[in-house]
């Protein structure tokens, strides 16, 4: 493979510059979502009892930030939950969709509930900027909340493409490279599914606080979120990192300078923002405050293998 000249990493900076620019103004990426859907007569009771966010009511078109939890009450998925008219249906990687369906076809099958991989024929315009309220929803579809770097979404079938495309190129929206969505992601702190949350955290310590609802009934993992909201003192949270000497790739583990054997955070997630540089994401130990410095144990001397600790989303003061 032939290596990237300075001319080349110049023009790559220029871009994701330009493309972080416009996306504080209008600016869109167009993917294949991810969708689960829930049939069936018993369909809001049964999401009742599955999601941490309240189900009853929704009106068609509505939509929630929601999450699916172990016993234990750690996170095995979050996903947007929409009411269409003749069901409910879940917004979320597509790469999550078969996990998901095999969680809840288990606990459906004695319920007049059908759970079906409902992806095909569907896509998602996540939008950025401040112009995305001006972005009209095409026939058939829905629009999605804002969350984190993202003003907002819409879904709609593959057949409404050239009216969606059509309405974004009207509003003045450009299309973002996948190098910079992540970079505004990270920036934002919101977390991606399978690296920075994963069965191994619970909801509060990877930023999930706004898919839960604190006034419905029961639910798989209920008990053990109102316990700690209520008893618990959360020793993680998911942080912002700020790399000093470059990237540190995602699986890399950070200690404190003074104690490399003490495993305190590991990057779960990288990229190269226009504003602030090499950055990343992790779940921290709440020994490690803002402004830690972690270091990587296997070269703790290296500069390039440090990491500043960042409350999230990433502050102006964070610029370099």
């Amino acid at each position: 493979m032939p290596k990237s000249s300075p001319a080349d990493a110049g023009a790559g900076a220029e871009r994701l510059a330009r493309e972080d620019e416009a996306a504080r103004r209008a600016a869109h990426r167009l993917i294949a979502p991810g969708v689960v859907a829930v049939e069936g007569p018993d369909r809001e009771a049964f999401l009742q009892g599955q999601l941490t966010q309240d189900v009853r009511g929704l009106a068609p078109g509505a939509a929630r930030l929601a999450a699916g939890l172990t016993s234990k009450g750690k996170v095995l998925f979050f996903a947007t939950l929409v009411a269409e008219p003749e069901r409910l249906i879940l917004v979320l990687p597509l790469t999550a969709v078969p996990t998901v369906v095999a969680h809840l076809s288990r606990y459906a099958a004695f319920q007049k509930t059908t759970v079906r991989d409902a992806s095909e024929g569907r896509l998602l315009a996540e939008l950025y900027g401040a112009a995305a309220a001006s972005v009209p929803t095409p026939d058939g579809g829905t629009r999605l909340p804002p969350w984190g770097e993202l003003a907002g979404g819409i879904l709609a079938p593959d057949a409404a493409r050239e009216a969606l495309e059509a309405a974004l190129a009207a509003a003045g929206s450009v299309p973002v490279s996948e190098a910079t969505a992540e970079a505004l992601r990270i920036e934002a702190g919101r977390p991606r599914l399978g690296a920075d949350a994963t069965d191994a955290h619970l909801p509060d310590e990877v930023g999930l606080e706004a898919a839960i609802s604190r006034t419905k009934g029961c639910y798989v993992g209920q008990e053990v979120v109102a316990r700690r909201k209520t008893y618990g003192k959360p020793t993680r949270r998911l942080v912002g990192f700020r790399f000093e000497g470059g990237l540190i790739a995602p699986g890399t583990p950070l200690s404190g300078p003074d104690r490399l054997d003490r495993e305190l955070s590991r990057v779960t997630s990288a990229a190269v923002s226009a504003r602030l540089g090499p950055i990343g994401l992790g779940v921290a130990s709440f020994e490690a405050a803002d402004g830690a410095t972690l270091v990587s144990p296997a070269e703790p001397a290296e500069p390039a293998r440090r990491a500043i600790v960042t409350g999230l989303p990433f502050p102006p003061s964070a610029v370099a």
